[in-house]
């Protein structure tokens, strides 16, 4: 064999290794971003899987707390939709405080009925009352019912009966603290006038929800 076939064949055979180490090469990086891919799916898969984990047990977390103030809400809410109750309620709030009511309206009823305005207890209606009540936002299964309050003023009122900026606090304070008038939503205040001009005394219009959890 002559050095110049020796030489042709050791070249060939230089070439082929050349040529199978880069082939060789070029496999081994697809291998590898093929893995590195896998890695990376499986890596967002286990991400989601432990947002998952962690959104389930901020749910159970939520679950159980909000129980806890379903069993408050059934316990410090009344159940029922007795708007004489109420009514009865704030009345006797009124007298406690020195204030004599003139008028508690009810908003009109889905039902079809009129809107309620009575200075007797014994006369609001109770069959309309879901009716008129508002599903409270946030709180399943919870109505708020919409009241306007206005009391006796003018000359024909006694003035221990009228009245005053102490009372209505009083008044508002009691009303707060009740279980089944627990919302104060607006209040309009107006001084009584008379011949020889603004008195002690003050005229109001009172707006609350009393809250019902059926």
């Amino acid at each position: 064999m002559s050095q110049q076939r020796l030489r042709l064949i050791l070249l060939g055979c230089l070439g082929g290794v050349t040529i199978l180490f880069f082939a060789t090469v070029l496999s081994g990086l697809n291998l590898l971003s093929a893995q590195s891919q896998k890695l990376v799916e499986l890596k967002q898969q286990n991400n989601a899987a432990d947002a998952q984990a962690s959104g389930l047990a901020t749910s159970k977390k939520q679950v159980e707390q909000y129980a806890y103030f379903n069993t408050v809400a059934k316990t410090v809410l009344p159940s029922d939709k007795d708007q004489a109750q109420a009514t009865t309620d704030i009345f006797k709030l009124a007298d406690q405080a020195g204030i004599t009511i003139a008028s508690i309206t009810f908003p009109a009823s889905s039902l079809g009925a009129k809107p309620t305005a009575t200075n007797d207890a014994a006369k609001a209606s109770s069959k309309s009352a879901i009716s008129q009540a508002k599903p409270v936002e946030g709180i399943a299964g919870l109505y708020s019912l919409e009241l306007t309050i206005t009391p006796q003023t003018g000359g024909g009122v006694e003035d221990a009966k009228k009245v005053t900026y102490e009372k209505l606090l009083d008044f508002l304070g009691r009303i707060e603290r009740n279980r089944r008038t627990a919302q104060i939503t607006q209040v309009n205040i107006q001084p009584e006038t008379s011949d020889s001009g603004p008195s002690q005394f003050i005229d109001f219009t009172l707006t609350i929800n009393i809250f019902i959890k059926p």
